[in-house]
């Protein structure tokens, strides 16, 4: 085992003491990462669900309503009207739409019922969520009304009363309404009517938040390349064959060399979402044992992968080639350069075929949504199942020698 960790560690130092290894794996990360990022919107507010939002009454309540709405840690208000609206939520534009109508802030001081109209999308992921913060907080808007008319109605019995001691008068008057507050209060503040627009739309994670996972993956696996290609020169020039003369057994050897990709794509992981967090506002450190599963799941996935790639592949030639196809086409299948919450359901079942695909929505998840560990463990399952065949299969394959 000490022999296997040595290995490792003298592969990783190889490869990060190479120029160009630098380059691939950091400069050009980062490079794609920015220019993806400018490209789907920037920083911004990503963190947050986009509410369209059509004040059709435009009163009091309203108005505070779609302030409150708007200082919220879960939705991003955006105020449309008439077809704007309508086209806002056909283009899929926002995770749902509210529409308050006329009459709402008159309800709201009469204390009686409020209606408001949640405009869904059949498939969203973050209608209900958004759903959820306007029903929070339209209810709560409607208590503190009911609780000042309460109060006021408290003070003036309170005025009204010419005998008793003040304590007792207090206490008759809160006796007195309290039964009018838990009646208005029994039946449904607000109510909320649901109606479907348009096909799936919901919190897709946009700018930097999309690009830098989708970048991280697609250049973890690209820069196995290097690593790949001084397996294959040790194996021509007999090195491997030399290595075995030693104490070193051959399953130290395999572990080592695994384990040398391994600390190289978890370093490489440690470098990007660094500059990202710093740099680019996103958020990877919502919950670090969550993290910390997602990052050794994709280096194990991309430690065992191209292991495999360096024993089936005899020349740098076949294995430049074949790293680069299967880099892309994962990355673009896994959505890595696009979100699959954008593609159709064949597309995501397919995608959700590959682990990658697996490890992006843990990722995405953790800076989006504040996943925690319960949240990636079945992405974690998937991948670490993928990486053991990977890696069986990469043992059968390996040769000392061509």
């Amino acid at each position: 085992m000490k022999l296997a960790a040595i290995l490792a560690r003298k592969d990783l130092l190889e490869t990060l003491r190479d120029k160009l290894s630098f380059v691939f794996i950091l400069l050009m990360p980062l490079a794609f990462t920015l220019f993806f990022g400018l490209l789907f919107g920037g920083g911004g507010n990503t963190d947050k669900l986009p509410l369209a939002v059509w004040d059709a009454d435009g009163g009091a309540a309203a108005k505070q309503l779609v302030a409150d709405l708007d200082k919220s840690s879960v939705v991003h208000v955006v105020v449309k009207q008439g077809d704007e609206f309508e086209t806002w939520m056909a283009d899929e534009r926002a995770a749902a739409g509210l529409l308050v109508p006329k009459g709402y802030s008159a309800a709201v001081a009469s204390g009686e019922q409020a209606d408001l109209t949640i405009v869904s999308t059949q498939g969203s992921n973050g209608a209900a969520t958004a759903a959820s913060a306007v029903r929070s907080l339209a209810g709560e808007q409607v208590t503190v009304e009911l609780a000042s008319r309460a109060a006021a109605e408290a003070i003036w019995t309170t005025r009204s009363m010419r005998s008793g001691s003040q304590e007792t008068v207090v206490v008759q008057s809160a006796a007195e309404a309290r039964p009018v507050v838990a009646a208005a209060l029994a039946r449904p503040a607000v109510s909320t009517r649901v109606v479907e627009a348009g096909a799936a739309a919901g919190q897709t994670p946009s700018g930097f938040i999309l690009s830098s996972p989708g970048m991280l993956v697609n250049f973890i696996l690209f820069s196995l390349m290097t690593a790949g290609i001084a397996l294959i020169i040790e194996r021509q020039n007999g090195t491997l064959q030399r290595l075995m003369t030693t104490r070193l057994r051959r399953w130290e050897l395999i572990g080592g060399k695994a384990a040398g990709m391994f600390l190289l794509t978890f370093v490489q992981q440690i470098l990007l979402m660094g500059v990202a967090q710093l740099f680019f506002g996103v958020d990877y450190l919502r919950d670090p044992v969550a993290l910390f599963l997602m990052m050794v799941s994709l280096s194990l996935v991309a430690s065992t992968l191209g292991l495999l790639l360096a024993s089936v592949m005899k020349s740098e030639q076949a294995l430049i080639a074949t790293t680069v196809l299967v880099s892309m086409a994962v990355a673009a299948m896994s959505g890595a350069w696009f979100p699959l919450e954008i593609t159709g359901p064949t597309f995501q079942t397919v995608g959700h075929l590959l682990p990658t695909a697996w490890i992006l929505d843990g990722l995405r998840g953790i800076v989006v949504r504040g996943f925690d560990v319960s949240d990636v463990l079945p992405a974690f399952g998937v991948s670490v199942a993928w990486a053991a065949g990977f890696f069986v299969l990469a043992v059968w394959r390996f040769r000392l020698s061509d």
